[in-house]
Order: C-alpha cells, then structure tokens, then sequence
C-alpha cells in the first residue's frame, strides 16, 4: 500500500466515523460508537503497518513529542485554574463543583497516562513485543475507565421530572436553582 492510498483510506474512515458518530450519539447510543471507534483504529493500525513509503522521520516524532508535552502542560494548568473557579463558585451554584471535580480528576488521569506511556517508551523500546504490551494496557485503561464511570457516576444528585427537581439518593446540596423543564 503506497501512502496516497493510506491517507485516502484514513480520510474515508475519519468521515465514515462521523457520521456514525454523531447518528448514534443523536439517537442516545454511546456503546457502539466506543466499539466502532476501537476497531476502526485497530484497522488504520493495521493498515499504516503495510504502507513501504516513509510516513514520518525522526524530526517529526521529536516535534510531534514536545508539541505533546507542551499540551499536556497548557491542559493542566488551565484545567487546574478553572478547577478552583468552579469550586470556588459551587456556593452561587452547586453545579459548578461537578464541573470542577471532574476537571481535577480529567488533569489527574491524563497526568497518570502521560508518566505511565513515558515509562512505557523508556523501558520497553521498539520490539516485536510493543504491540501485545499496547493492547494489555488498551484494556486495562478501558476496564479502569468503565469501572470509574459506575464507581463515581452521580448517584446522590437532583432529577429534574415533570417540571420538579426530585432528589435521585442523598445529595450533599440543595436543589438547582435553575429552572426544571
């Protein structure tokens, strides 16, 4: 496979992707967009593996590394800045300190996949034996992430039903001052 070919096939799946995106997302499905988004890169992996021409040189990947560093570290600190806004805020508004919390941990998982991927490079370097440590980690990261979502979903929050903010468990805070529709 030659490298126009590969770009085309990887524009087709970018557009592809989308629209069954945002159908799915449109009608309320946010499972097999997960899946498809997996396979569909597992496939471009595959196929970016047969490619003979050159996709990218040394220089690249050093630019490509700092642009990623440089990112991660602007991410945080504004994350972390518009953390402490939000819950320094959450008396005007409760809402804002979900906002907030979820700011703090997104910054604190993406700063734990960062140090764990640099170490990952450091120690294994580029072998034949990548490719099955990348998909033990893929999976665990999915598991972790999964059982995040159930452990810390919003069981003690506020419902908005017919009109009326109904308590859904224990919440720490009053109901939402804005109105139920």
């Amino acid at each position: 496979m030659t490298l126009k070919q590969y770009r085309i096939v990887k524009l087709i799946f970018v557009i592809a992707i989308a629209i069954v995106f945002s159908q799915l997302i449109f009608s309320k499905n946010y499972i097999i967009p997960i899946a498809i988004l997996m396979a569909a890169s597992l496939i471009l992996i595959l196929l970016r593996r047969k490619v003979k021409e050159i996709i990218a040189d040394e220089r690249d990947y050093l630019i490509g590394g700092k642009a990623a560093l440089w990112a991660i570290q602007i991410y945080s600190w504004l994350a972390v800045i518009a953390m402490f806004v939000f819950y320094g805020l959450r008396d005007i508004n409760p809402a804002y300190e979900p906002i907030g919390m979820t700011l703090a941990f997104s910054t604190c998982l993406l700063m734990f996949v960062y140090g764990a991927t640099f170490r990952y490079f450091d120690k294994f370097k580029f072998s034949n034996k990548k490719t099955i440590y990348t998909v033990i980690i893929i999976i665990i990261v999915i598991i972790l992430a999964i059982a995040s979502l159930r452990l810390f979903s919003g069981e003690d929050n506020w419902v908005c039903q017919n009109g009326q903010w109904i308590e859904h468990g224990h919440p720490d805070f009053l109901a939402p001052t804005i109105e139920c529709k």
